[in-house]
């Protein structure tokens, strides 16, 4: 097997983001391996890591260990990886406290029953004023696609007037791969008339794709539900939330 300077390599980068001080404090030289006789089996099929341009990566035999490459294999597991160049941190899972709008991500929704509207007197949920809501006036269903990249969906959600029915928000598993347990509630809770604006926090770590159904336990009154903007996904920590340990 061939020799590798990682140094070379890694302190070429380095130094031209971050300049030689860094890299004299921070990186240590050392002699490793490309190990090419390596090969990879993910989820049961070969899996070959590759960079960003496409072309193949090889595992690194160091001091009786085999390094992968981080990026490559956290893509292919679709767990997000990002790399804050101020902090020198790689976050691997998502950054904490990082939050993604509702409204922001790719998602499929009900068009008879539930609609998007940036309407400013739609947008007046509860005697708060917001940019847009979902309405859902009877029953409806919208889709996210996650990718596994978050653990929670933090619901906003409220009933507003005439709505007379406390309104159920049940969370599935909308992946292709779900099979017969698409059909299973993972997760309910519920909005009644009195609650004005209540968040409402789910679990959606390692799930690719959810749909959250909403409908009043009653099947099909009319219960004018709405899902607010200020609503969002992250990666806080679920367990940790008040009711959720």
């Amino acid at each position: 097997m061939k020799t590798v300077k990682i140094l070379l390599i890694v302190g070429a980068i380095i130094a031209s983001s971050f300049g030689s001080a860094y890299a004299a404090v921070n990186l240590e030289p050392v002699n490793a391996f490309f190990n090419r006789g390596v090969s990879f089996v993910l989820n049961g099929e070969l899996w070959q890591p590759k960079d960003q341009a496409g072309k193949p990566l090889a595992a690194i035999f160091y001091k009786n260990n085999t390094y992968l490459p981080a990026r490559a294999l956290a893509e292919a597991l679709k767990v997000p990886v990002n790399y804050d160049a101020a902090s020198q941190k790689i976050y691997i899972g998502g950054k904490p406290g990082e939050k993604t709008p509702i409204f922001a991500m790719p998602m499929e929704i009900d068009n008879i029953y539930a609609i998007l509207s940036k309407d400013p007197k739609e947008t007046l949920v509860n005697g708060k004023q917001v940019k847009q809501v979902l309405k859902i006036d009877q029953y409806g269903d919208v889709i996210f696609t996650l990718d596994r990249k978050f653990k929670r969906l933090v619901l906003d959600a409220a009933v507003i007037s005439p709505g007379e029915h406390e309104v159920e928000f049940s969370l599935y598993n909308a992946a292709d791969t779900a099979g017969n347990t698409a059909n299973t509630v993972l997760e309910m809770q519920t909005v009644s008339p009195e609650d004005d604006v209540k968040q409402l926090i789910f679990n959606v770590e390692g799930l690719e794709k959810i749909k959250i159904h909403v409908q009043s336990h009653n099947l099909n009154p009319y219960i004018y539900a709405r899902i607010l903007d200020t609503s969002y996904f992250d990666n806080g920590d679920y367990a940790a939330n008040d009711g959720l340990k």
